[in-house]
């Protein structure tokens, strides 16, 4: 509540040969494979993963460093190329280019000035080019496989951060097996897990992603009234301009190329400017001493490499590992502390992705769900205007009309309390003639410099957070504050907003070790999903559980 391209030769020249490939919509030897839905997607929908002449892709065959180097170079689409003589042994190989192109983006190291192109490519140095490519870099070097101690120095930090983002998932029996050789399958795998969608050209796209987008178009791409659960990613090869209308993007803006960023958001335009986003650390984050300096800590916790002052006044999470159990795409509670309710939230997003842009709310209801927080509007966090959500009265009455306790939110970008009063404003403005039930929620967010809260200092955002919730309790409602953990320990006070419930968003999956949330402080409401199928609702939403005291 915001990184990649693709294969020239691809899979296809993975295979490194004299053989000639073939673009199959199904491969002879795939079927019942572990990785069939990546290979199939990645060959029937996208057109990128080539097999054999044969019609065999051979998924668990190995590949060389030098056809790996083609795999990398055909998803992101690297534009800088080292000198010829980088390498000894690389003049006149097949994936000479390919190799010096990763060479000068940092990813290709070589081993005392040679390229090994021939070489079979192994799991640890597949994961940690991998890594390179999409500049992933850990603060934990900590393994958790049985044979973890045997991952070399150089991919120790890369295989642990990629082990925690849920993109290796191919060692279900615990072992990583750093030395062995990586197979195409395995591939695959990782870079399916990394990469939702591939916009692969201008023509306008507008569907709904779960994951993350990555462009590699070169003459750019547009994106319009859509919602990207994940990052929003540009190749190094995308050269001109990304305009996004009406997008709202859940992760982060990886701009990897030189291309400008256009923004719309009701009817307004802003351009980002180009080149990779800086870390969200404007605020003060990096500082061990502490973000407000109006209230004196009592500890500190660890996060993201710095300390993050800790203050009186909030409830520490007791929520622990065995707390929670997976009902299909639903977590649950099972521990003995709190009553819990299942909930959701949704958008315009989701009704557009429902049949005749309607949520059924007595499906809804009957598929268990106890409430609904109602996107009710938003400030576009480039251009600053307000917004309603085109289906916000539409979803209040229909999910009240069915019993569902309805609450709303506002994705706010205020820059001064005079703004968030405005934001608050309109909110209660929205809501005459609507009944809810439910709370209403401040959602104020920052990821990089493309928002316009970019920079705002604690104390501000504080304020604004304080301004807005003091006036929607005016009206009469329950104010709720929705907060990163970034935004709680970097930009909010959070003793000061201690009379109102917090609502904290951390995602877990299948592959999640720790199935409980990180955020030191106890939330009233937990979004832990953005990938729930609700029955009447077409598309994924975000689910959350509710912690009754």
């Amino acid at each position: 509540m915001g990184h990649m391209q693709l294969p020239k030769r691809l899979l296809a020249a993975v295979l490194a040969g004299a053989l000639t490939f073939t673009q199959a919509a199904a491969f002879l030897d795939t079927s019942g494979h572990w990785a069939e839905d990546a290979i199939s997607k990645w060959s029937e929908e996208y057109g990128i993963i080539n097999g054999y002449d044969d019609g065999t892709f051979r998924p668990d065959q190995s590949i060389t460093r030098g056809a790996f180097a083609g795999i990398l170079d055909r998803f992101l689409k690297f534009q800088t190329v080292s000198p010829a003589s980088t390498f000894s042994d690389t003049p006149g190989t097949y994936w000479e280019t390919e190799i010096l192109k990763l060479h000068a983006s940092g990813v290709y190291l070589g081993n005392n000035g040679m390229a090994l192109p021939s070489d079979t490519i192994t799991r640890q140095q597949a994961v940690a080019m991998i890594a390179r490519s999409f500049q992933i870099e850990g603060d934990t070097t900590t393994l958790t496989y049985a044979d973890g101690d045997q991952v070399a120095d150089y991919a120790r930090g890369y295989v642990a951060e990629m082990t925690r983002r849920g993109y290796i998932t191919d060692s279900a029996d615990g072992y990583f097996r750093p030395t062995d050789p990586i197979t195409r399958a395995e591939i695959v795998s990782i870079l399916n897990n990394m990469v939702d969608v591939l916009v692969q050209s201008a023509t306008p796209y507008s569907k709904d992603t779960n994951g993350s987008l990555l462009i590699n178009s070169s003459s750019g791409a547009t994106l319009e009234h859509m919602n990207i659960n994940g990052d929003l990613i540009l190749a190094p090869g995308v050269q001109g301009t990304v305009s996004l209308e009406n997008v709202t993007i859940e992760g982060d803006v990886r701009n990897f190329s030189g291309a400008n960023i256009t923004v719309v958001n009701g009817g307004e335009e802003d351009t980002a400017e180009p080149g990779v986003p800086e870390e969200p650390d404007d605020g003060g984050s990096s500082s061990s001493s502490g973000n407000y300096p109006w209230v004196d800590p009592y500890g500190y916790v660890s996060y993201n490499g710095y300390q993050v002052p800790l203050y009186d006044g909030m409830d520490r999470n007791s929520l622990s590992q065995g707390d929670f159990a997976w009902d299909g795409d639903r977590l649950t509670y099972v521990g003995g502390e709190y009553e819990t309710r299942f909930g959701i939230d949704v958008s315009a997003y989701q009704n557009r992705a429902s049949e005749n842009n309607t949520i059924d709310w007595e499906a809804v209801a009957a598929d268990g769900v106890d409430f609904a927080m109602v996107r009710v509007g938003l400030r576009g966090y480039s251009s600053g205007s307000l917004v309603s959500d085109a289906f916000y009265a539409k979803n209040i009455d229909g999910a009240m009309a069915a019993g569902i306790e309805t609450g709303v939110y506002i994705f706010s970008q205020a820059i001064t309390v005079e703004e968030a009063v405005e934001e608050a404003d309109y909110v209660i403005s929205l809501l005459e003639g609507h009944e809810i039930s439910g709370p209403v929620a401040y959602d104020w967010e920052m990821h990089d410099s493309t928002y316009r809260v970019y920079g705002i200092s604690p104390e501000v955002a504080t304020a604004c957070a304080l301004a807005f919730c003091k006036r929607i309790e005016e009206a009469g409602y329950q104010p709720m504050i929705y907060t990163s953990q970034y935004v709680a320990y970097n930009k909010f006070n959070l003793p000061q907003l201690a009379d109102y419930p917090i609502w904290y968003p951390e995602y877990k999956s299948a592959s999640s070790e720790k199935l409980y949330p990180g955020f030191y402080y106890q939330m009233d409401i937990w979004q832990f999903s953005s990938s729930c199928t609700i029955d009447g609702i077409g598309g994924r939403v975000d689910a959350n559980i509710q912690f009754l005291r």
